[in-house]
């Protein structure tokens, strides 16, 4: 019961830790970004007035570890896809910084649990967590800021249609949308309307929209401005049609959403149970539960038990993931 309250205490340390660095080291990159789309006082944000400089150097040279401890492992061609992800999740890291941050999280665990459990597989489980944690915090992020982007496009597209119909320019009508608007859809027309005010043409800054985003609705939008500024046409009428389509895309995945929640919490079981129940059994009789890293058929039927599992939730995954 010892062990596993200090694993628990280490675990809620180096969490704790990571949490840390996110919230101070990239605290910085928020407030430029912020103060490239004016939504933040230049005087009250000025670097120097705050006296953190010394700070700022330790900021600096931590951020700089993490990218050399990315930078020196082996050049990995989804370093690109990796940068993708940090920008649709709205995280301020590079991909080397965020690869570096997992290499220190994977170590920790992994040092932590050998040392509590002197047993090999669970270190190697542990740094294996401690590796992959801060991809599922991407994804998760990502995730979740992608599902409220394409909730706010009709309302956004609708304001649009609206400015248009009033007599507004189409940036004018982006830039309501940006000043109106909670993010993410703020944010991202918010950049679109600073990128086209720093000299980018605005289709190449619709393109960027909808390359950064990687959304099928925004891409549907885009397309179709696009198209309206080359050849013409009522753009507040197709933006109408366009936003009543993405309505009932949105609330057909929501229908969907809702029929295979019990099929997604289900492969989440699946997933959860088998370790959940590993470790109650290690800190109830930790010798009964050890035998299987102790001796060589343990190895195989952990092996055959992980395998079945990971065939199990791919299963799943593939059963409710229906495209609309």
């Amino acid at each position: 019961m010892l062990k596993f309250l200090i694993l628990t205490g280490g675990f809620i340390t180096i969490a704790s830790l990571v949490v840390w660095l996110y919230s101070t080291l990239f605290a910085s990159r928020l407030a430029v970004l912020e103060r490239l789309q004016g939504s933040t006082d230049v005087s009250r944000a000025a670097p120097g007035d705050s006296g953190e400089t010394g700070k700022g150097d330790l900021k600096e040279t931590l951020l700089s570890f993490l990218a050399l401890l990315g930078r020196a492992l082996p050049r990995r061609y989804f370093f690109r896809n990796i940068q993708q992800k940090l920008v649709q999740a709205h995280i301020f890291l590079r991909a080397e910084e965020l690869v570096g941050l997992a290499v220190v999280l994977g170590a920790g665990l992994f040092l932590l649990v050998y040392l509590l459990s002197e047993s090999w597989i669970l270190a190697l489980a542990g740094g294996l967590l401690g590796l992959k944690a801060p991809d599922l915090y991407v994804e998760r992020k990502k995730n979740k800021r992608m599902q409220i982007l394409n909730q706010q496009l009709p309302e956004a597209l609708s304001i649009m249609s609206n400015g248009l119909r009033a007599g507004y320019s189409f940036p004018q009508a982006m830039e309501v949308v940006s000043r109106e608007m909670e993010p993410p859809i703020a944010q991202e027309f918010g950049r679109v309307i600073m990128e086209n005010r720093l000299g980018k043409p605005m289709e190449e800054a619709l393109l960027d929209l909808s390359t950064r985003t990687d959304n099928e609705d925004i891409d549907l939008a885009v397309t179709a401005m696009l198209i309206q500024r080359q050849v013409g046409g009522n753009l507040a009428e197709i933006l109408d049609k366009i936003e009543h389509t993405i309505r009932e895309r949105v609330r057909i995945k929501g229908q969907i959403r809702v029929m295979t929640a019990q099929q997604r919490f289900s492969a989440m079981i699946v997933l959860l149970l088998p370790p959940g129940m590993f470790a109650i059994i290690y800190v109830m009789n930790p010798d009964y539960i050890l035998t299987l890293v102790r001796e060589p058929i343990g190895y195989l039927l952990l092996g055959a038990a992980l395998l079945l599992q990971i065939i199990g939730v791919f299963i799943i995954s593939r059963i409710v993931n229906i495209e609309v």
